[in-house]
């Protein structure tokens, strides 16, 4: 067997873990938002912004993505242990600090907070949790994708050849919610126009924002092929990749929300899915996303050789109309404590309600299918990514509840989640000095993210070509994964830093 071929194999033929693994898992990321936010003003108070940028960084790096890797690599049988360990660390350094940062001043006012004054409290229109979502899906990508090549990385994490949910399984799904959230249509920016040439130029317009993605796309289909990289062609086919999946649903989004409207988003979501789940079951599309048009896995012909990425947009369109209903309500106006415990209460709800159809699809239609992107995958993107949103948005406003309780410094309150009276700003706009010091590494990773899982993708290459991951031991694997991560996040850093934006379309 080649080196090439054992490589192939070794991310081949696996059957995934549980969807309850997987959420477990998950919660690492809201929780280490929460340790962090705790952490920080315990051990340093506001003499933490005093610090140069690079160990601000490192506190990030530390308490942001070490437990991230942690969950997935050395310690992936411990995720309880560990996830106890951090809410146990969170519920003693909130007693404590009640006692250590309470102020000189006698503290009148400290004893008069009532929960219904909180509970009115005004937020700023900008949603932090909505950031850090999105910077932690391509932080976990990125710590995957180059973990996967190694033995610390179980192999139940890495993705299901036919059915079973595999973490990284959810790659895919979570950038195309990730996107879709965020996007105009979801936003409220959107504008359809009436006539057909318009409609038709906003489609141009389409094509072209998707450009990046559609070169990434291409260059790695050469780059693959020319130096003979390792490639699991069951997973999107021989020509297919990540890229061009974004890009499809990108466009074909653009197409139909022309004609259809935004406000149709969720009941296009819910059509899409049910059709294309039909048409696999009982039209036969199954059959040939699995075996081919002659039934005997022939890859002759363009649609032949890559009918598993070709037939899996459309699973991937309806995660994309879901992603997008889902961000009119989070970006819904809202303005108190109140509503946005209201909305997350929903939100939880909601992830509950896709886990019941989730376990009855499975049990009464097929298992979780990435590979097809079937009406089970589908429903478990849902639950996966509204468990994140949800989870990390319970976070913010638990640190800003404990803020006004004196649980936290109160003045490091607005540093999580904007007051009223503070400047709003846009998603892509630059922070100021006072935003820049507290959430740098995710709002980093969030500014320039295609070029940050872009890079991800070439250092995972660069070290795949120079290093035999196969035969590398427990620890120089770890240690290699954490200087890659360390090095990918340094470099998103010094450019947010510097206030530069890679982003020329």
């Amino acid at each position: 067997m080649s080196y090439k071929t054992e490589k192939e194999a070794f991310v081949s033929n696996l059957n995934g873990t549980t969807v309850t693994e997987i959420a477990l898992i998950n919660a690492s990321a809201p929780l280490a938002v929460l340790l962090r936010a705790v952490v920080v003003p315990w051990l340093f108070g506001q003499v933490y912004f005093k610090f140069n940028i690079g160990f601000r960084f490192l506190v990030d790096f530390c308490l942001l993505v070490l437990p991230t890797m942690l969950c997935v690599t050395i310690l992936a049988d411990h995720t309880i242990g560990l996830l106890s360990g951090g809410v146990s660390m969170v519920l003693s350094l909130l007693v404590f600090n009640d006692r250590h940062s309470k102020p000189s001043k006698p503290p009148q006012k400290t004893q008069s907070v009532s929960l219904q004054t909180i509970f009115e409290r005004k937020l700023s229109e900008k949603v932090p949790f909505v950031t850090n979502y999105r910077a932690f899906a391509n932080i976990a990508t990125a710590v995957c994708i180059l973990a996967v090549d190694f033995h610390i990385f179980p192999r139940r994490f890495a993705k299901a050849e036919l059915y079973g949910t595999g973490l990284m399984d959810a790659g895919v799904g979570s950038f195309v919610v990730s996107n879709a959230i965020v996007s105009p249509e979801a936003r409220g920016k959107y504008r359809a126009a009436r006539s057909l040439s318009g409609k038709l130029s906003n489609i141009a317009q389409s094509v072209k924002s998707t450009a990046p993605l559609w070169m990434i796309g291409l260059s790695r289909m050469v780059a693959v092929k020319a130096l003979e990289y390792q490639e699991h062609v069951t997973e999107y086919g021989v020509h297919w990749n990540f890229f061009f999946t974004l890009a499809v649903v990108r466009v074909l989004s653009t197409a139909v929300l022309q004609f259809a409207g935004t406000g149709m988003s969720g009941l296009l979501s819910l059509v899409l899915a049910v059709q294309y789940q039909f048409a696999l079951s009982n039209q036969g599309l199954q059959d040939f996303v699995l075996h081919g048009s002659d039934g005997r896995d022939s890859r002759r012909g363009f649609l032949d050789a890559n009918r598993e990425g070709i037939c899996s947009c459309w699973g991937f369109l309806a995660v994309y109309f879901a992603g997008v209903e889902l961000g009119r309500f989070i970006f819904k106006k809202r303005s108190t404590v109140q509503q946005w415990l209201v909305a997350c209460g929903q939100l939880l709800v909601t992830c509950g309600v896709f886990w019941v159809l989730l376990v009855l699809c499975v049990e009464h239609v097929e298992p979780v299918s990435r590979r097809t992107a079937n009406l089970p995958y589908q429903l478990w993107m849902m639950v996966y990514n509204i468990q994140i949103i949800g989870s990390m948005l319970l976070v913010d406003l638990v640190v800003v509840i404990a803020a006004e309780l004196r649980l936290l410094k109160r003045d490091y309150s607005p540093r999580i989640w904007a007051l009223e009276n503070t400047t709003d700003d846009s998603e892509d706009a630059a922070p100021t000095e006072q935003q820049l010091p507290d959430w740098c590494l995710l709002s980093a990773v969030n500014r320039n993210q295609l070029f940050f899982f872009l890079l991800a993708n070439l250092l995972t290459g660069a070290v795949n070509l120079c290093v035999d991951t196969l035969r590398t031991d427990h620890f120089l694997s770890f240690c290699i994964v954490f200087a890659y991560m360390l090095q990918l996040c340094n470099i998103v850093v010094v450019l947010h830093a510097r206030n530069i934006s890679l982003k020329f379309w």
